[in-house]
């Protein structure tokens, strides 16, 4: 079986192909699938992310989100200082309140990924709701994300969150080389199915 890093540059390769107008359209069904899965009725917060790459673009359900009552929020990475050496620095993910795309709401943040200025940070809980990138699935919920295990060890401490992942059909394979801290979402959503 190929390493994860293959499957991955693999797979990456081939969504980096995609081009816009079939982004944007599957962008469109995969959040319309979103909105009838009980993971979203039942959410009080809704987490999604600034697309980059080809990802799916999640952002659409922002609108459609508050418009359910919901608050929309995206991730942060913050740096966090480790206990080994007071210059040792680990980022870690939190999420900040979305407030929009406009200039005065977006900075670019670690990695690149354009975060919302917003200083109100998440409290996770029973009613957060997840939307979570990634590289590649199985039709049974195993993920490979992109190799800093934000999601992964977000979930490790607020394991109450529940998890839609998302991506294309061409992201899913039959089978994947997981490891322990490897978390499985509890869906995997892309255009043609709703993996359970």
């Amino acid at each position: 079986m190929l390493t994860k890093k293959e499957i991955r540059k693999a797979v990456l390769a081939e969504r980096s192909a995609l081009d816009e107008e079939t982004v944007a359209l599957a962008s469109q069904v995969i959040c319309r699938r979103i909105l009838d899965i009980d993971a979203y009725e039942e959410a009080t917060d809704v987490c999604l992310y600034m697309p980059m790459k080809n990802e799916v673009d999640v952002l659409l359900l922002a609108e459609q989100a508050e418009a359910d009552g919901k608050r929309v929020w995206v991730p942060k990475v913050v740096k966090k200082t480790t206990g080994t050496g007071a210059d040792k620095e680990a980022g870690e993910m939190v999420f900040n309140r979305f407030t929009g795309l406009g200039e005065e709401d977006i900075i670019t943040g670690a990695y690149d990924i354009r975060e919302s200025r917003s200083e109100e940070i998440l409290e996770p809980g029973e009613g957060t709701l997840i939307i979570m990138p990634g590289a590649v699935f199985t039709p049974w919920k195993d993920r490979i994300g992109y190799g800093g295990g934000f999601y992964d060890k977000f979930l490790d401490e607020h394991p109450q969150c529940r998890t839609i992942a998302v991506g294309y059909d061409l992201q899913i394979v039959d089978e994947l080389p997981v490891e322990e801290h490897d978390r499985k979402p509890d869906y995997v959503v892309c255009e043609t199915s709703v993996y359970r």
